[in-house]
């Protein structure tokens, strides 16, 4: 073989076909790393944002042992960096004056927003609101309850009860009952959330997710019963509640109850 010919032969490179069969092994291998950094990716943001929700419920439960009452919620259509952003509704004698709408974030210095960027839905039962202190009587009398004597540190008595309800699906089993509030993150497919603009997304399918969403401008209305489940195809909410029990305890602890 001549020189020229060895030369010729070495740097041939390589055939249209190779190249061919080259991009076929690396977009399988790109492909295969792609699902499982999806999967991390979700399941990361879903710790982030359940983490978040914990912290929620403990810092609504704080305010609660500093101010006798649980916060009222935040306004949902309003844009973020707008004046009342993220603020609490101004409670009167008998309560908030929405009982439906966001977690009020800057009023209790938490997250805005879960972990896909839209913000935490926040309904709570009005006789928890109460303004400290209850001046009226009557307003721990007939449908609430009567308490043998009326709290000077709380807006609500042992005896007040939430107006919550949380399933294990629609119709189904009851996880929790009387609940005061309820927080949720409308998770991945963020069906029904409240945006950073204070515009609500397109309503899921679902009807255990449509459970979960406000409703009358996300400021006024909110179906008392909310769905907490295991994700599937249509749902993945995120739902945490305050327990009657758990806020009765932390307010006697303070010496905010009976």
């Amino acid at each position: 073989m001549s020189r020229g010919h060895f030369l010729r032969a070495k740097n041939r490179g390589f055939t249209l076909a190779e190249l061919a069969i080259v991009l076929v092994i690396v977009a399988l291998l790109v492909g295969s790393l792609l699902v499982p950094l999806s999967t991390q990716i979700d399941s990361r943001n879903l710790a982030d944002t359940r983490r978040a929700l914990a912290e929620i419920r403990e810092t609504i439960l704080g305010y609660a042992v500093v101010n006798g009452r649980l916060p009222c919620p935040a306004l949902a259509n309003v844009a973020s960096g707008t004046a009342g952003a993220g603020l609490e509704g101004t409670p009167d004698a008998s309560g908030c004056p929405n009982i439906a709408g966001v977690v009020p974030w800057a009023t209790l210095g938490v997250a805005e927003t879960d972990a896909w960027g839209r913000r935490y839905s926040y309904r709570v039962t009005k006789v928890f609101t109460k303004k400290v202190p209850v001046t009226n009587p009557a307003l721990f009398t007939g449908a609430e309850c009567t308490p043998p004597s009326i709290p000077q540190s709380a807006g609500f008595a042992l005896c007040s009860l939430g107006e919550l309800t949380v399933y294990a699906a629609g119709g189904g089993a009851k996880i929790a009952t009387a609940v005061p509030a309820v927080v949720v993150s409308h998770g991945k497919n963020g069906k029904g959330a409240y945006t950073v603009l204070g515009t609500q997304t397109a309503s899921g399918a679902d009807a255990d997710e449509q459970d979960n969403q406000l409703t009358g401008a996300g400021n006024t209305m909110a179906n008392p019963d909310f769905v907490y489940k295991p994700a599937i195809p249509g749902f993945d909410d995120e739902v945490v509640w305050i327990a009657p029990g758990v806020l009765f305890s932390r307010m006697i602890r303070a010496g905010k109850l009976p």
